[in-house]
């Protein structure tokens, strides 16, 4: 809701909400004190009124409540398409008047008439496509096309990985053998003299002279 101060109303809670050619889907109330000094301003007709950049205007009328304490009032506007009809920068001004002399259909001027300042919004434009969009015989191409390189991968993967478990069942077959070899042999630390004077020689004994 936006909410007057005086005359002044500030849009910035407007500033990103409206996109060229929306219509019918934003409704924006707006909180006026009821009394302009010795005025009742639930008498008046409030007009939203709107200026495009290229100077075209647009109107809409807002209807009118009063709260319950009767001092202020809730003005309802209708966001119509001949307010987002073109981007840029929407120009507002919304007045309130009552005609207690002249007739209205004279096409006289109000008898009172009361503006308030409205800073102006953007109409967000609407971004340009340069491509169209594949029809859902081409997505259905496509995605068969994924299925079966995804099938293709899978299947490379699977050889590879059989490459792989055969190269390691390899090693931990030599590692094991390594490890028993390990076992069986035993290293023997001795002096030239003491191998010479050995009476035998044990095949899985390695003798390191010093």
């Amino acid at each position: 809701m936006l909410k007057a101060i005086g005359k002044f109303i500030d849009t910035l809670p407007l500033k990103h909400l409206l996109s060229l050619d929306e219509s019918g889907t934003d409704t924006v109330k707006i909180e006026v004190d009821r009394f302009h000094g010795q005025l009742d301003l639930s008498v008046f007709t409030f007009v939203m009124r709107g200026v495009s950049p290229s100077g075209t205007e647009s109107l809409s009328q807002l209807t009118v409540e009063v709260s319950e304490d009767e001092q202020l009032l809730t003005l309802t506007w209708h966001i119509s398409r001949s307010f987002t009809a073109e981007s840029g920068t929407l120009f507002l001004d919304l007045l309130a008047y009552q005609y207690t002399v002249h007739d209205p259909s004279e096409e006289q001027p109000p008898d009172f008439l009361l503006r308030y300042q409205l800073p102006p919004v953007e109409i967000r434009n609407i971004p340009e496509g340069s491509g169209k969009a594949p029809d859902e015989e081409s997505y259905t191409a496509f995605w068969v096309q994924v299925k079966e390189r995804l099938k293709e991968l899978e299947n490379s993967v699977g050889e590879q990985g059989e490459r792989i478990r055969t190269i390691f069942s390899a090693l931990n077959a030599q590692s094991t053998q390594i490890l028993e070899l390990q076992d069986r042999i035993k290293l023997l630390v001795m002096t030239q003299e003491e191998y010479d004077n050995l009476s035998s020689y044990d095949p899985n004994i390695v003798y390191v002279l010093t």
